[in-house]
C-alpha cells in the first residue's frame, strides 16, 4: 500500500517542520552493529542493513527514519574479532532504553525497531517493555529483518537456505543495498552447522561457536547481489504490510 509522501529523514527535517517527528504514522530506529563478518565482507554490514531497509520502508509507507544506532553489544563469537567495537550489555541497554524514552517524550507514539544483529534482539525487548510500562499508548514494533526472508526468496543457495554469520543471504542483501566492502573472492566457504537444538536452547561460552566457524559460515561463493536484491524486494514486502497490520492492531 503506497500512502502520501511526506520527509522522510530525522537528520535533514527542517526546525520548521519537526512537527513531523510526532505526526508521522510512525518512526523507524534502525539497530546495526560494527562487526567482523568475514575477509569478504564489510564491518557494517548489520548497519548498511537496517538503515537501507528503513529508509526503503520509510519512503514506502509514510515513515520517519531516525539516526542507526550502529555501536551495539557484540558476543564472544565476534567480540574479540578484528574491527569488532562491542559496547558492554548494561550500558547497551540503558541507551536504547533512554532512546526509546525520549522518543515517547516527543509525542511519539508507533516505534519500529528495525534491527539487523542478532545480539541486540533482547536489549530491543526489555528496554521496549521497560518504556511501554510507563507509556500504555505507546507501541512498539521489533522486526528482526532475515527473519522475513523465506525460502522461496533464494532458491539458488545451497546450504541452509543461506543463513549464517556474513552468510550468502546477509551479505548478498548486503550487497543489493551497498556493493562496497563486499569482496566475495577474500574468504573461502564454511560450512554452515545448526544443530537440531538451535531453536530450543542455546550455549554461552565453550562449545557456543559453530563448529569451523571462523567469524562467519557459509558458502560465501553463492554471494550473489541480484539475488540479494529480491530477497531486498522480498523482505520490503512484508515489512509494509506488517507495518500496516500493526498499526491497525496499535490503534484498537
Amino acid at each position: 500500500m503506497m500512502h502520501d509522501m511526506a520527509p522522510h529523514d530525522a537528520l535533514t527535517l527542517p526546525g520548521a517542520n519537526v512537527q513531523r517527528v510526532r505526526e508521522a504514522r510512525f518512526v523507524v530506529l534502525p539497530l546495526g552493529s560494527v562487526e567482523y563478518h568475514g575477509p569478504h565482507a564489510p564491518l557494517g554490514v548489520d548497519t548498511t542493513l537496517a538503515v537501507g531497509f528503513a529508509r526503503a520502508l520509510a519512503e514506502r509507507a509514510d515513515g520517519l527514519v531516525l539516526p542507526p544506532i550502529a555501536y551495539t553489544f557484540a558476543s564472544t563469537l565476534t567480540s574479540a574479532r578484528p574491527g569488532t567495537l562491542s559496547v558492554a550489555a548494561e550500558p547497551f541497554l540503558a541507551y536504547v532504553r533512554e532512546v526509546l524514552a525520549a522518543l515517547v517524550r516527543q509525542g511519539v507514539t508507533r516505534v519500529v525497531a528495525l534491527n539487523a544483529h542478532s545480539e541486540n534482539q533482547h536489549a530491543l525487548r526489555l528496554a521496549a517493555e521497560t518504556v511501554v510500562a510507563g507509556a500504555p499508548a505507546a507501541s512498539v514494533l521489533i522486526v528482526d529483518w532475515w527473519k522475513l526472508v523465506r525460502p522461496e526468496d533464494a532458491p539458488a543457495f545451497s546450504e541452509a537456505g543461506g543463513h549464517g554469520h556474513g552468510g550468502p543471504v546477509e551479505v548478498s542483501t548486503t550487497a543489493a543495498f551497498d556493493p562496497a566492502g563486499v569482496l566475495r573472492s577474500a574468504a573461502p566457504d564454511i560450512a554452515y552447522e545448526a544443530p537440531w537444538w538451535r531453536g530450543a536452547a542455546q550455549v554461552v561460552g565453550a562449545g557456543q561457536a559453530p563448529r569451523g566457524f571462523d567469524g562467519y559460515h557459509g558458502r560465501v561463493s553463492e554471494i550473489d547481489a541480484a539475488v540479494g536484491a529480491a530477497i531486498r524486494d522480498a523482505v520490503l514486502q512484508r515489512l509494509e504490510r506488517l507495518v500496516d497490520e500493526w498499526l491497525e492492531r496499535a490503534a484498537g
